[in-house]
């Protein structure tokens, strides 16, 4: 699964083939420890062109009845992705990318059986396939909707880690991403090669939502 994530502004925005969007991802906020129910920044189109909105972490589709729900609808796995009651509705047209500047898996230390975290990223910002949901009566009224992300099989050094991962695209997909069909969508996920990432592990202080600065990213021996 994917549970806490980085977001910090996007520099060369131009590069992924968003020169509209220069100034939005640039001005990402920085967050060094997105958790569940938190918002982030999304990149999505709402019919009127791509535009990078904060919507909350856990998709809440328009049947939900308690917020609640958001903590098991954080990842929809690729194999259920267009059935599940939750996500099927929202993979068929509402389909959206989430940047990143890395994400968080952990392992049980040998030594003491605690769970390290370890800081999975690449050279470049990583963008993964999501959904998302309009705004949600269950959230406060300023919300704009919630999102979810994709997660399937790892490979590389995610996966000496843990057994999945976000599936990523190149953000040059991204139109075709939101337009396809949901076989097309499905064939987008299916051929997705992950970028070549690094990890290395970082501080247990991850473990704590609220702790949330940049001395997160450090490398711990």
């Amino acid at each position: 699964m994917c549970g806490r994530f980085v977001q910090t502004p996007i520099r060369d925005a131009a590069s992924p083939g968003f020169p509209q969007l220069v100034g939005d991802l640039l001005s990402l906020p920085a967050s060094y420890n997105l958790a569940p129910t938190q918002r982030a920044a999304v990149l999505l189109d709402r019919g009127d062109g791509l535009q990078v909105q904060r919507l909350a972490w856990g998709l809440l589709p328009f049947w939900a009845k308690a917020k609640s729900l958001q903590g098991s609808t954080i990842n929809a796995r690729i194999e259920t992705v267009a059935t599940k009651p939750a996500f099927r509705s929202a993979f068929k047209a509402r389909r959206c990318l989430i940047p990143m500047a890395g994400y968080y898996e952990w392992s049980v230390n040998p030594d003491d059986g605690k769970k390290d975290p370890w800081f999975i990223h690449a050279a470049t910002p990583l963008w993964a396939a999501g959904l998302w949901e309009d705004s949600s009566k269950l959230l406060g009224d300023d919300n704009l909707g919630t999102f979810t992300v994709i997660t399937g099989d790892s490979s590389g050094v995610s996966a000496d880690i843990h057994d999945r991962m976000p599936v990523w695209l190149n953000p040059g997909q991204a139109e075709e991403w939101m337009k396809a069909d949901a076989d097309g969508a499905m064939a987008m996920l299916l051929a997705s090669e992950p970028p070549a990432m690094e990890a290395y592990r970082v501080s247990r202080a991850v473990n704590t939502p609220r702790n949330n600065t940049e001395q997160l990213l450090e490398a711990v021996a």
